[in-house]
């Protein structure tokens, strides 16, 4: 089973995203970021939120590189 910060850092570099500015941008802790980084599980809801972010960001970033 691949954990949701394995998940969630595929996603980012797929979208070329850092991943902590996802989290930043989710307005999750960057102590939560570093905790998963070190093995510590995430909530499914914490997930989806960075998720959503990294699809957010990645969205923002390409509307800006197009101006």
């Amino acid at each position: 089973m691949i954990s949701y910060i394995n998940q969630l850092q595929k996603q980012a570099d797929d979208m070329d995203v850092r991943l902590i500015d996802a989290f930043k941008k989710a307005n999750i802790p960057t102590s939560t970021f570093y905790r998963a980084m070190q093995g510590c599980d995430l909530r499914l809801a914490t997930a989806r939120k960075v998720s959503d972010a990294i699809k957010f960001y990645a969205l923002q970033k390409s509307q800006d590189d197009n101006q």
